[in-house]
């Protein structure tokens, strides 16, 4: 089993009580969800909100995404990893396919303590921190398989983590996603423009499409979705406001999903 790296001295931690500890002392409790905050910061809060959380969560376990879900799991499954990690796990709806697969030792790491206490509680089996995608608290090459969902993506990071010829799956949006969205928001919506990954110690070894519509009937719906994408924070008051007379909403959603295999 891969043991988290304490963020002081980055020694190994171990489980003591209700408690994580390296050989230095330092230790760090272990939440009631079963999540550990490995976060250095004093900062009160990091990540997403208790609101961004359940908004997310209400959307997602309504189902919209199933079918990249369905097809996560797959991809997984085919490559039958011992270890793996979800980077930028959230609350863990993407996470919860772990449970499917119980001879692997299976981590997931998110910044947001809110996201984390619902992931613990979902994913009883998985082992969760609260901490940085871009200073993961894990040995060099310890994974097989990372994936990143619509997260921050640390390509430095992963290639540490992974095991040589370990396999980092990227799913980000595709070329028409949630087009039907930006048509109200904006009067010139563009397509998404293609992914670029430029890393020396990676190499694309597979790539992969999903696209199909949705339908939201409900203000509720429709505010969820927006919350989750970036286009909330961008997006003018005056803009928000045309979504905000809508009750219901059809759009495409294009998911691009990308393999990379780490090469020493």
């Amino acid at each position: 089993m891969i043991s988290f790296r304490c963020p002081v001295c980055f020694a190994a931690l171990k489980q003591n009580g209700h408690s994580l500890r390296c050989e230095k002392g330092h230790t760090f409790d272990l939440a009631r969800s079963g999540y550990v905050n490995l976060i250095r910061s004093q900062k009160k809060n990091h990540g997403d909100d208790p609101e961004m959380v359940r908004a997310r969560s209400r959307f997602l376990d309504a189902g919209y995404y199933q079918p990249l879900k369905r097809q996560l799991i797959q991809m997984i499954r085919a490559r039958q990893p011992r270890s793996l990690l979800d980077s930028g796990c959230g609350e863990g709806y993407y996470t919860e396919l772990c449970e499917s697969l119980p001879q692997c030792d299976c981590l997931g790491v998110d910044l947001s303590r809110q996201a984390l206490k619902t992931a613990g509680r979902r994913c009883p089996h998985v082992r969760f921190a609260a901490a940085s995608v871009f200073a993961l608290p894990l040995p060099s090459d310890c994974l097989d398989l990372i994936w990143s969902c619509f997260a921050p993506l640390a390509l430095d990071e992963n290639a540490r983590v992974l095991r040589h010829q370990g396999e980092l799956i990227v799913i980000g949006p595709g070329r028409d996603h949630l087009m039907g969205l930006k048509e109200i928001l904006y009067s010139s919506p563009y397509p998404n423009p293609p992914a670029i990954f430029d890393h020396p110690r990676f190499q694309i070894v597979d790539t992969a499409q999903l696209r199909y519509d949705i339908h939201l009937e409900g203000a509720q719906a429709i505010h969820d979705l927006f919350m989750m994408t970036p286009y909330y924070y961008k997006t003018s008051l005056q803009d928000k406001q045309k979504l905000l007379q809508r009750t219901s909403l059809s759009t495409p959603v294009h998911f691009q999903f990308t393999v990379l295999k780490k090469q020493d």
